[in-house]
This record gives C-alpha cells, sequence and structure tokens, in this order.
C-alpha cells in the first residue's frame, strides 16, 4: 500500500505531520510540544486511532522543546493505545527533549527508540 500524505497542522510553536503506510501512521512534530501546543499533537494522534492505525510511531526528531503537557500527552496516549490493542512507538533521539522522559522518570515505562527504523 502506498504512503500518503496528510495535511500539516500547525499552531503557535508546533506543526504535526501525518504519514500513513499500510496499518502505520508516523505523527512527526516539529516545534515545542507544550501547554498551548499539546491539544494538535492530541487532535493528530486521535485522527490517527480512529482510522484504525495499528501501528502509530509519534516521532520527536524534530522537536526541540517539550514540557510536562507533552510526557503526560504521550502517557495518556499510550494507555489508549494499549486499551485498544495497537502498538505505539515513541521515538525520539538523545537530546533535550529524551531528557526529560528520563528526568520526569518515565523513560522506561514509555515505548522510547531512539531514531525510526523503516519497514
Amino acid at each position: 500500500m502506498p504512503d500518503t500524505q496528510s495535511p500539516t497542522h500547525s499552531a503557535g510553536t508546533i506543526t504535526v505531520q501525518q504519514r500513513a503506510a499500510g496499518d502505520r501512521v508516523v505523527v512527526a512534530v516539529s516545534g515545542e510540544l507544550d501547554m498551548a501546543s499539546a491539544p494538535v499533537l492530541r487532535s493528530a494522534i486521535s485522527t490517527a486511532l480512529d482510522a484504525g492505525a495499528q501501528h502509530l510511531w509519534v516521532d520527536l526528531c524534530a522537536t526541540e522543546f517539550m514540557d510536562s503537557s507533552g510526557i503526560h500527552l504521550l502517557i495518556d496516549t499510550h494507555q489508549r493505545v494499549q486499551d485498544l490493542g495497537r502498538r505505539l512507538a515513541i521515538v525520539c533521539p538523545p537530546g533535550p527533549v529524551r531528557r526529560v522522559f528520563d528526568v520526569v522518570g518515565v523513560a522506561d515505562q514509555l515505548p522510547l527508540r531512539h531514531g525510526q527504523q523503516h519497514a
């Protein structure tokens, strides 16, 4: 099945792009993920899951900043994906955003990957 790209959504300091390949959807976030911008990502994640994505990848490679709002959103997403019997991967290379997961103490509780691995 060919890749499909959804429209780009942006608000303030965040841009979210969705790309689907089969039953996998990659939601790529660039900019700053904070209390003001988290609803944009939440909406994109809901759209992907409501459309039936079996594998959801949240790509934070281009995310420059993330606060606790982003952490809470990703914890909620992880729980929702588990409840649906689906799979989640959070792509987050080493750096400032990855350190937020470590400092908050949730790095071992979430399915974090260092980089994108194409299937």
